[in-house]
C-alpha cells in the first residue's frame, strides 16, 4: 500500500486531508463571521482549528480561497432556506422568501455577517462570485413568480431584471433589519412589506387607468 493510501488510526490520508479542511472551513466560518475576514490570519484559522500551519496550505493556497470557499457553503444554506417555500401567486412567493432570509440571517448571525458584511469589496475575484451567486437565486426567484402571473412570459433579459431587483431589494431589507437588532419583529416586518407592495401595485394599476 502506498503512503498516499495508507490509513492511519483507521483513516486514510485522503479521509484525514478531508476532515483537515473541513476543521479549517468550520474555523473560517467562525472567525470570519465573529472577527472579520480583514482581522483573520491564517494563524487565527489554524489555531481555532486546531491545526499546524502547514495543514492549512495542504488545502489553500491563501486566506481569500477559504474565503470563497467558506462563503459557498453560507450561500447554499441561504439559498436552501430563501427557496424552501411554495407558493400559488406572486404575493405568497414574495413573502416566503423575505420570510426565510429574515428567518435565516436571525437564526445563524456568524453566517449572515459573512453574506452580508465581510465579502464585500475583498476582490474582483470575490465580488464576482457574490454577484454570480445573487443572480443564480433571482434567476431562480423570478422564474418562480414568473409561473404564478397568467399572460406573455417575461424575456430572458427582463428575467434577469427582475431577479437582480428582487435580491438587491431583499438584501437591503434584511442588512437594515440586523444593524437594527432585527427590529421591528420579522412578521411585522413582512406584513409591512406586504402593505408596501399592495400600494405600489395600485398604484401602477391607477397610473394605467
Amino acid at each position: 500500500m502506498s503512503d498516499q493510501g495508507r490509513p492511519y488510526a483507521g483513516a486514510s490520508r485522503e479521509e484525514r486531508e478531508s476532515a483537515r479542511r473541513e476543521e479549517l472551513i468550520a474555523a473560517g466560518i467562525s472567525l470570519f463571521g465573529t472577527q472579520g475576514y480583514r482581522a483573520a490570519t491564517v494563524g487565527s484559522i489554524c489555531a481555532e482549528a486546531g491545526l499546524n500551519k502547514r495543514y492549512f496550505y495542504e488545502s489553500f493556497a491563501t486566506l481569500e480561497d477559504l474565503l470563497c470557499e467558506v462563503y459557498g457553503r453560507v450561500v447554499a444554506d441561504l439559498r436552501a432556506s430563501v427557496l424552501a417555500g411554495e407558493g400559488e401567486d406572486a404575493a405568497t412567493v414574495l413573502r416566503g422568501f423575505m420570510a426565510g432570509f429574515l428567518t435565516w440571517a436571525q437564526a445563524n448571525p456568524v453566517q449572515a455577517r459573512v453574506h452580508l458584511f465581510e465579502v464585500l469589496g475583498v476582490s474582483a475575484r470575490v465580488d464576482e462570485l457574490y454577484r454570480r451567486q445573487a443572480r443564480t437565486i433571482g434567476d431562480e426567484l423570478a422564474n418562480r413568480l414568473s409561473a404564478t402571473v397568467a399572460g406573455p412570459e417575461l424575456a430572458a433579459g427582463q428575467q434577469r431584471v427582475l431577479g437582480d431587483v428582487l435580491v438587491g431589494a431583499g438584501v437591503q431589507m434584511v442588512v437594515d433589519w440586523v444593524i437594527s437588532e432585527y427590529q421591528p419583529p420579522r412578521d411585522e416586518l413582512l406584513d409591512e412589506m406586504d402593505s408596501t407592495l399592495g400600494w405600489v401595485l395600485a398604484a401602477g394599476m391607477a397610473a394605467l387607468r
